[in-house]
């Protein structure tokens, strides 16, 4: 096209290709995005160099670093809020299953499988907790051999994959329900830690007076035959950031501790130092199968 001008030019970038012929859903998100990009450079007058800055800024994010291995482009979304959005447009509406949430720049699949009630972790500065509850449909029964995948971070704010120190796969693991539904595990009391810092993300949280800190928090994927998978956070009941976590990501699924350190309670798990208990119960919603009926999308329970 000839003769771009400040009133054709958007509407060029949009048009240019096929128009969605070939990928109708692809080019309704490009024609949304380009829409927003320009509106937004018009906005605020956008300058060469500040636009150079923002190209450095994704460059930096990108790079792989030893406190974010796939780069920062995954914390960068859940900082401005995107990651949590998302999963609120496509959470359920009637609030009976347990919400969705982050699943964060840490996650990495096949984390060791262990036996119920197993240790998720080695670490001699925390607080054992001991974690306990359910899997259930939306009716309350139990799910039997629903897949729980948990991961979480050390006492020191740190996943294993941040820090050399840690043994490969610690506080991460695998386990399923029986017919009870139920799941049991020890792990250590989540603290709140700061997302890194050193980092080009961190650099932009400490210019707009942004404090790094996430909440309390362990991790959670959950899947069943006839289901639809969950990714979830479980947070701490009194943290100081349950209010102002970075990610904007704390809802309602926050457990209370409850601490055990009476010389009895003490001797009965054959324990010398003080430790926690909590229960959470997860429900799952029932797996939506699409059928096509002619031109039309049916969903189906």
């Amino acid at each position: 096209m000839q003769n771009i001008t400040l009133d054709n030019i958007t509407q060029a970038v949009i048009n240019h290709g096929d128009r969605g012929q070939a990928h109708p859903r692809l080019h309704q998100i490009y024609a949304s995005l380009v829409q927003h990009l320009h509106d937004f450079v018009r906005e605020v007058n956008l300058t060469e160099s500040e636009l150079q800055l923002g190209r450095n800024f994704l460059n930096r994010a990108s790079r792989h670093t030893q406190e974010i291995p796939d780069g920062e482009i995954h914390m960068l979304t859940d900082l401005l809020g995107i990651s949590e959005l998302v999963e609120l447009l496509h959470d359920r509406p009637d609030g009976t299953a347990t919400e969705r949430n982050l699943e964060g720049p840490t996650y990495l699949p096949n984390a060791p499988e262990r036996q119920m009630g197993d240790r998720l972790g080695v670490d001699a500065d925390s607080e054992p907790l001991f974690l306990s509850g359910r899997v259930l449909d939306l009716t309350g029964r139990p799910i039997a051999n629903a897949l729980i995948d948990v991961w979480q971070a050390n006492s020191k704010g740190l996943y294993d994959i941040q820090d050399p120190s840690q043994p490969e796969g610690n506080f991460r693991g695998c386990f399923r329900t029986g017919a009870d539904g139920k799941y049991a595990f020890e792990t250590v009391v989540p603290l709140p830690y700061k997302v890194p810092e050193s980092g080009p993300c961190g650099t932009v949280l400490g210019l707009l007076g942004r404090h790094p800190w996430r909440a309390a928090h362990i991790h959670f994927k959950l899947s069943a035959a006839g289901y639809t998978p969950l990714t979830t956070q479980i947070f701490i009941d009194g943290d100081p950031h349950l209010d102002s976590d970075t990610t904007f990501s704390v809802k309602s699924a926050i457990i209370k501790l409850q601490k055990h350190d009476a010389p009895a309670q003490l001797r009965a798990p054959d324990r010398s130092q003080p430790f926690y208990t909590s229960e959470f119960d997860f429900i799952l919603s029932p797996q939506v199968r699409s059928t096509v009926v002619g031109k039309a999308l049916v969903a189906t329970y």
